[in-house]
Formats: C-alpha cells, structure tokens, sequence
C-alpha cells in the first residue's frame, strides 16, 4: 500500500472541499498564492506543505467553510464564490508568515482527539507541536505519519529531568543524581505528573555524561524525532550540594512577576548544564536541536549564556498580566517579561527564541476569561521586530468554545494576517448577520476583565475580588440575547452556558468570602460543570483538582487564596499589595 504525502493529501482535501485548483510549485514564493487563470484556481507555492495550507485558505475564502473548531468545519453555502474573477491575477498574494514556529503545546495524552487536532492544526497553518516526552512514547507511528505530512513537527520535550534520570531507575545506584537538600539528597516521589520541586544534582559529571547517552539513545529510537528539551522539573527544589552551590547567590531571590520570591534565582546553575549538554550533544549528534525554558527562577540569560546554533528557548511568560500586551512598558508585571525576551534576543548567536504563551488564561484552565483578541496581533508584531522566532500556546480542546478565538487567531496574527480585517471576518463567520451583537458581547466581556484595575493575572481571586455579581448575571443577558437571535446554534448555546457558569463561580467565591461556602457548595458547582461534559468549556480534570483542594480547605478552616501552596498564597498576597492595590 502506497504511503500518502502531503502533496496526495492535498488532491484529496481539494475534492473533500469542492477546490477545483491546480497546482504550480514555484520556490520563489514565500509562501502559497492564489492565482485566477483561464477561468480556474491556481494554487501556487514554494513546496508541498504551503500547496496544503493554499487548499485550506481557498476551502475559506471561496469555498464557503470555516476551520474554527477542531473536528467541527463549518459549511454557510452563500459564502461559495460563484464565479471566478474573468481577469487573470493575484487573488491572494504570498505573504512571508511572520514567525516561522506557531504551534501548540499539549500537556494532556494523545487520544480520540489526536487526528482532528492535527487536521485543524493544518488547516490553520500551524506547523508545531510540543508534547511531554512521556505521551509522546505512546503516539503511534500512524499518528506520527498523520502529522509529519501535514507539516507538523513534534517537539518530545517539556518538563523532563525526571524522564531522562527517572528515580525509579536510578536513586537506588546513584543517589548522587539527585538534588541535595538541607544536606540530604532527596528520594524522588515517583509522582510523574507533578514531581514539584524535585530536581537534579546537575553539577555532577556523571549525570550529565548520563544524560547525554540517553538523549543519543533516544534519538536512536526516534530517528523521526529531531528536537528535544532539557527542561526541569515543574516547580523550584535545585541542589545545595557544596559543588551546586557555587551557581548560587543565597541573597539574590527571584522574583515577583515571576512567582520566585521564595527561593534564589537558577539561572547560572540551570544555564551551565544547558550549556555543557548541548555541546556534548551537538558534538556527537549535529542534526538534534537542543531546547530549554526561560522561567520562574531562572528567567534572563546568565552571564555568558548565549544561544547557539541547534539551540532553542522556550521563554515563559508565565504569571503575566492578560490586562496588558506583553510589550506594554506601562505594565508592571509585563514589563518585566518583555526585558527577559530581549535578554535573550541579546544573546542569539544562530539559536532561536520560541514564546510558550498562555492564550488560556495561567495555571489551572478554570474557563476564566481572557479576550486577548487585538493585544495577540500586537504582541506578534512587537516579537517578530525583536528576534523572537515562534510563538506556541497552551490548549484544550474540551474548552475551545471559551479559548478557541484565541487559537483561531493566534494562527492568523502568526501568518502575519491583517488585524482589524481577520477579526472582523471572524465574528461574521460565526455569528453571520449578528456579528456585531457577538462583537459587543465580547467587548462587554472584555470591558469587565479590565474593570478589576491596572493589572490581572486570571485566577479566580485576582478576578472575583474586583468585580461584582451583578457584572456576570449582565452578562449572562447578553449571552442570552445573542442566542436568542439563532436558538439552535451550538456555539451560542455554550456562551450562555459560560457565561451562566460565571455567575455561579462568581456567587461561590462571595459565599466564601463570607464564610459560609461549604464542602457541599463546592460539590454543588462541581457537579454541574461535570453535568456538562458534552460541550466544550470545562477541562474536567483540572477541575476536580481543583476543588479537590477547595474542598480541603473549607473542611480544614484555611482560607482559598488559590490552591493551598503556602509560598504561592503569599507571592499572590503580596502581588494585591504591589501590583493590585489592595
């Protein structure tokens, strides 16, 4: 049986979506045009990749679909183009994308969902994936085939110091490994989704000899693999043995805006293992690009830390304020992030700079707003001007209904698309004659999100201390009124839902406030977002972690800042004082 290539696929999505085209392949272009010639179609571009995402672009602007949701194309027939231009020309014109890397970051399993995000993926000419290592080691080779012939790559990557030395496999022999602390080395809890504060002995030679044969091993067993991470552990916990501890100032903490007052900066001892490994690793295997992050407690480039060629950072804006664009100097919190990407920018001798964003709000995916339409388009601008080379989101696809213009958008203002244009054709695509009731929904949404004050960082509190009941039931009205207008529409039927959920979450967190929420007001909410489990608003299980721990602390009498981490609790009361007001 012959194996399909991207150039097959692309015949094949043409008839699947009515694009009578042919196809011109012409390297000179940046990117696909779209040409009018003798009365048909021509798709135009410098390889077979870019002729796919002209099939997409042609199935959208002529064709009459819309890729928005993964899985869920939507047809309107009066948006077919009737007939050709009679002119011969330039119907769309190549247009070099903007950033070169614009992807996804996926922190959940492969599953059911795999193939549709991977179709979305390209019709979105989104062409990056980074995946923990450890469900990439259960992507089957056809998956794998799936993505690579619609221009994907796979980053096996993310939080790893526990794949590449797991305890289970080595505390016993080499307990060294493994950070010391209070003058103890630690026994590694086994716990592969968290592993918080649990790092390496990274200075120890023999670790890091190790871990270049398992990366030189792995990239035996992954010939299709050709980028890999070595990134900590979630979380703080760095060694204090004598060796590790002369990286450390023990009176230079972290930072505020970077949730690291708590413990000293990582930078130089995380940046002289990055260092050492990637020449080791370079040395023996040239072709493997080597990435790292940029976050928490070690957030700028070390004295002589460079980016060289085969390497990558991943820098993470993590706790940042969604009431500001990134680059936005006025922005206490912002600011600071926008001086870490221009660190690194600083310091590009032939590497790359990759933006990991959190176009989903930070932290526990709860469906809080964030409607960062216009400030996406700007950042992308502004990381472009100054040496960033892609930009790679968080996501799910069970709450895309809440997220999924971000995404949608994110894909758009990538390819370096026009802003006001792009946005103004999304609402009419999804909400037709009723654009600009959705519009002035989403501006209403927005205008709420900024009455909190200068700054906001989308955790509950930071949301619901500043802002009143009575915003959300207006809300909820108005999401009622645009259904209303088009009752069996599915994606107005989840903003009302959403937008019902608001109120609810709004009225939990005032009850507590008073001291009257309880374990069984907690179940109570819970029980009605998992009622919901067909729709695509709610992460299901980062909301039962959740309140799992709500639940714990209404039980034990401590007070919900967040989730019950003492340091955090403190970083976040803090950050009412200094960046807040309160």
């Amino acid at each position: 049986m012959s194996r399909e290539t991207t150039l097959t696929l692309a015949k094949r999505e043409c008839a699947k979506y009515g694009v009578e085209a042919d196809f011109i392949m012409d390297t000179s272009l940046p990117s696909y045009e779209v040409r009018a010639m003798a009365g048909r179609l021509v798709i135009a571009a410098p390889n077979d990749v870019e002729l796919l995402y002209g099939v997409y672009a042609c199935a959208e602007t002529y064709g009459g679909y819309t890729f928005f949701e993964p899985g869920r194309d939507i047809f309107a027939p009066e948006r077919v183009m009737k007939e050709l231009p009679k002119q011969n020309g330039v119907l769309l014109p190549a247009r070099r994308p903007l950033l070169k890397i614009r992807g996804f970051i996926q922190e959940f399993p492969f599953g059911d969902d795999t193939a549709i995000i991977f179709d979305w993926m390209a019709k979105n000419a989104l062409n990056y994936l980074l995946v923990w290592m450890k469900y990439y080691d259960h992507l089957s080779d056809e998956m794998k085939e799936y993505a690579r012939i619609r221009g994907i790559e796979i980053e096996s990557g993310h939080h790893n110091f526990n794949y590449w030395i797991p305890g289970s496999k080595y505390a016993a022999p080499h307990p060294d490994f493994f950070a010391m602390i209070d003058g103890k080395r630690i026994s590694p809890s086994g716990n592969a989704e968290l592993l918080l504060s649990e790092q390496l002995c990274t200075t120890n030679p023999e670790l890091r000899a190790e871990i270049v044969r398992r990366m030189l091993e792995y990239g035996d067993e992954h010939p299709e693999i050709h980028t890999i991470s070595l990134t900590p552990n979630d979380g703080f916990g760095w060694c204090e043995c004598p060796e590790c501890s002369k990286f450390y100032d023990r009176n230079c903490k972290g930072d505020l805006y970077s949730v690291s007052t708590h413990v000293y900066k990582a930078d130089r001892i995380y940046h002289d293992l990055v260092r050492d490994i990637a020449a080791r690793l370079h040395a023996a295997r040239p072709s493997l690009k080597l990435t790292f992050t940029s976050y928490v407690n070690y957030c700028r480039p070390s004295k002589g830390m460079t980016l060289e060629p085969g390497m990558a950072v991943h820098m993470a804006p993590y706790w940042h304020c969604i009431n500001h664009a990134l680059d936005d100097a006025d922005c206490p919190i912002n600011s600071h992030y926008a001086a870490d990407l221009l660190a690194w920018s600083g310091v590009k001798h032939g590497g790359e700079i990759y933006v990991y964003e959190y176009y989903m709000g930070v932290n526990f995916y709860l469906s809080l707003p964030m409607v960062h339409f216009h400030e996406m388009f700007r950042e992308m601008r502004w990381y472009v001007a100054h040496g960033v080379d892609g930009v790679n989101t968080q996501f799910h696809v069970s709450h895309w209904t809440v997220y999924g213009m971000n995404y949608y958008l994110m894909a758009r203002a990538a390819r370096g698309a026009d802003e006001e244009s792009t946005i103004t054709d999304m609402f009419v695509r999804l909400f037709g004659k009723d654009a600009e009731v959705a519009r002035a929904f989403y501006r209403a949404v927005k205008k709420v999100v900024l009455s909190v004050g200068k700054c906001h960082i989308p955790y509950p509190r930071s949301l619901f201390s500043r802002t009143k009941l009575e915003d959300y039931k207006c809300l909820y009205t108005k999401a009622k009124d645009l259904l209303a207008l088009q009752p069996s529409d599915a994606l107005r039927k989840e903003i009302a839902l959403w937008m019902e959920f608001m109120c609810m979450f709004k009225a939990f967190f005032d009850l507590n406030q008073q001291h009257k929420a309880t374990e069984s007001d907690a179940q109570t909410l819970l029980d009605w977002i998992h009622n919901h489990r067909d729709t695509r608003l709610f992460v299901h299980d980062r909301f039962d972690m959740y309140f799992d721990e709500v639940k714990t602390l209404l039980r034990e009498g401590r007070p919900w800042i967040h989730f019950g981490i003492d340091w955090e609790d403190a970083i976040i009361l803090r950050e009412e004082k200094e960046y807040f007001g309160k």
